[in-house]
């Protein structure tokens, strides 16, 4: 593993390109500072895709990506072998000029890196910085806007930027034309900052940022004197420094290789959202979208739970969370449960999580996905062939076996088991809803006490029709058996099976108007046979 900040990123990014431009495929993961903004935010039985979606898009845009892991996996030709390098980033979105991300932190979320050695002075002092395209459009603006003066509204980079103005002064006051001096990059302090600042105070030098650690100056004949304002060169170096993490994910984007995630929803959402650009409205979009970006997406979590009937007779399946799936398929058994399973290793220099469990940091975790998915596609691959003719197997091979799984992302506590990003969702597996009502006027209902008494029987969530009507969905048809059976004589609830036509408010709003409509044409007929009688 490699741990990528601002102050090395421009250093890694040519061994970053060149791994993803070789590799066979690309795993990812995300932390993040928060997972619900609220209580109406929160997972239901009762989401179908586009309800989903919209819970999550109203979430993402108000927290941000604190780490982000890319685990990139290659085949070794002809040794039944894959290389993992892995890459950690660090990431705090950007604060400089026209563009001042706000976002929102979950107590319970922080808490959580906390607990699992989660770096906050990394992430806020050397995170790298990112944009999507409408911020880029607007910082570039700025960028071309001859009027535009920055001035810096965080007292860090005031206090920074006088002491690099001081020691410049001090140099001019007795430097010679065409001398040079080399000073120490503030830490923290963007490019831009320092270009546009000390082009302003010190018109007759030039300004290189060389590195990310190093400014050197130049004191310029009178005649050489340059302009106030950015030359393109400049330009194009500040805007790379506050893409940031945004040319990685555009190299994804631009080699097409398989992206690999682990119950990853919400990590494709928030790289559409911050990387790329701010989700569309509609769930459809956004599904069209992510697939011509990412053609060929795999979540191992859903291969892994469409497997789990087939292999029962195995214990590698009995929790589908991903380090469970991890330590299951490092096992011996997990290993060599079929012939010639390709080995897994650590390219050189990326050796960190060789004999060590980093679970929850992000390069980690994306590591882990891959691995998990180069099992799972030599299980797959494999199944039916006879080990008489068994041989170890490509890439291309594993890849092939995998592909009706490619596009399906799966949903978690919701009315579907995934979404897919290619076409329509599948249909609901899940069991009807059940209706409960109040036998009594006395006894109004509640949705916490409701969700208490049913929750003995299996996973529900209860959605509130009024005070004495209540909707329930149920995790599994043994569940809504269960319960059915266990208040079929209760003396102040009656729960029945939910039947759109006749529960439905709007249903029977619907049947009612017939009725009165049916009702008015027999009246009519009636009348006008009557008439003609007379």
């Amino acid at each position: 593993m490699v741990e990528v900040l601002k102050s090395s990123f421009e250093g890694i990014l040519p061994v970053i390109e060149a791994c993803i431009k070789d590799c066979s495929f690309i795993a990812i993961d995300t932390e993040f500072t928060g997972l619900s903004s609220n209580e109406l935010n929160k997972n239901s039985l009762f989401d179908d895709g586009a309800a989903r979606y919209i819970k999550q898009k109203d979430h993402i845009k108000q927290v941000t990506v604190s780490q982000i892991g890319i685990s990139i996996f290659t085949e070794v030709p002809k040794e039944n072998r894959y290389e993992a390098s892995t890459f950690n980033f660090f990431l705090f979105p950007v604060s400089i000029g026209p563009v001042d991300v706000r976002f929102t932190c979950q107590s319970s979320s922080l808490r959580f890196l906390c607990q699992h050695n989660f770096d906050f002075n990394k992430f806020v002092y050397d995170g790298i910085p990112y944009l999507n395209e409408e911020q880029e459009i607007l910082f570039h603006q700025a960028l071309d806007d001859s009027l535009m003066v920055f001035e810096s509204e965080n007292n860090f980079d005031r206090r920074e930027m006088k002491l690099l103005s001081t020691t410049i002064a001090e140099w001019l006051a007795t430097a010679k034309e065409e001398d040079t001096i080399r000073l120490e990059k503030p830490a923290g302090v963007s490019d831009y900052s320092i270009y546009t600042q000390l082009r302003q105070t010190f018109p007759g030098i030039s300004i290189c940022c060389k590195d990310d650690t190093h400014v050197e100056c130049q004191k310029l004949e009178e005649s050489k004197r340059i302009s106030k304002q950015l030359d393109e060169q400049e330009k194009e170096r500040i805007l790379d420094g506050i893409l940031g993490f945004t040319r990685v994910f555009r190299l994804m984007v631009k080699h097409r290789k398989p992206l690999i995630g682990h119950n990853c929803m919400m990590d494709l959402m928030f790289i559409y959202e911050k990387f790329y650009r701010p989700l569309p409205d509609k769930y459809a979009d956004f599904k069209r979208t992510l697939n011509e970006l990412f053609p060929f997406l795999i979540d191992t979590k859903h291969v892994s739970s469409h497997l789990r009937p087939q292999f029962k007779e195995t214990e590698l399946f009995n929790n589908t969370g991903l380090m469970n799936l991890y330590q299951a398929f490092s096992s011996k058994e997990g290993m060599y449960i079929v012939l010639f399973s390709p080995s897994v290793s650590h390219s050189h220099a990326y050796t960190r999580y060789k004999n060590k469990s980093m679970i929850h940091e992000a390069g980690y975790d994306a590591y882990m996905a891959g691995y998990i998915f180069v099992r799972l596609a030599h299980l797959v691959a494999m199944q039916g062939v006879s080990s008489l003719v068994a041989t170890p197997l490509t890439h291309r091979q594993h890849w092939v076996a995998m592909k009706p799984y490619i596009g399906a992302i799966n949903v978690i506590r919701a009315s579907i088991n995934h979404i897919s990003i290619e076409g329509p969702d599948p249909v609901s597996v899940r069991p009807e809803w059940l209706l409960v009502q109040s036998k009594k006027r006395a006894y109004p209902l509640k949705p916490l006490q409701l969700e208490g008494m049913f929750s003995a029987y299996g996973s529900v969530d209860v959605l509130l029709q009024g005070n004495r009507e209540a909707l329930v969905a149920v995790g599994n048809h043994r569940c809504a058996k269960d319960i059915l059976t266990a208040f079929k004589s209760h003396n102040c609830l009656r729960v029945t099976k939910y039947v759109a036509w006749k529960h439905s408010p709007v249903a029977r709003s619907l049947l009612w108007t017939s009725a009165l409509m049916s009702g008015g044409v027999c009246a009519w007929l009636v009348w006008s046979a009557s008439k003609k009688d007379s």
